[in-house]
């Protein structure tokens, strides 16, 4: 009997943690999501970095009046990145960025009104 409610906690658990639904980047980037349910999609090219915004439920947050900063770790090499709103629920930094699959980023953002958050990253 108490392997069996043992076998049944487990089952209606796993059900619970697979109705949040999972992060799917939507940009070809990589996803995170904040204590707060805030998720953040990265994106890197050579010389662009943009994170797009949403809430828990996969909705975007308006990103005016948001700030940031990258911070991206290549190997050795650490790059730091000023984040400004560039569109609806975007945020974008402008620089030379040099990534690997070993590459780590730590985004840090700043909502209207709210306190700042920070997300880890790797990249892909």
């Amino acid at each position: 009997m108490k392997r069996l409610l043992i076998a049944a906690s487990i089952a209606l658990c796993s059900n619970l943690v697979l109705a949040d639904g999972d992060l799917k980047p939507q940009q070809g980037g990589v996803m995170a999501e904040a204590k707060s349910g805030h998720r953040i999609e990265l994106v890197v090219s050579a010389d662009m970095a943009m994170v797009y915004l949403s809430d828990h439920s996969g909705n975007t947050i308006e990103s005016k009046g948001s700030t940031g900063e990258l911070t991206l770790l290549t190997g050795t090499e650490k790059t730091t990145a000023s984040l400004t709103a560039s569109g609806t629920n975007t945020l974008m930094a402008r620089g030379k960025f040099k990534t690997s699959t070993e590459s780590r980023a730590i985004v840090k953002f700043t909502l209207p009104g709210k306190t700042e958050e920070q997300v880890r990253l790797m990249l892909k």
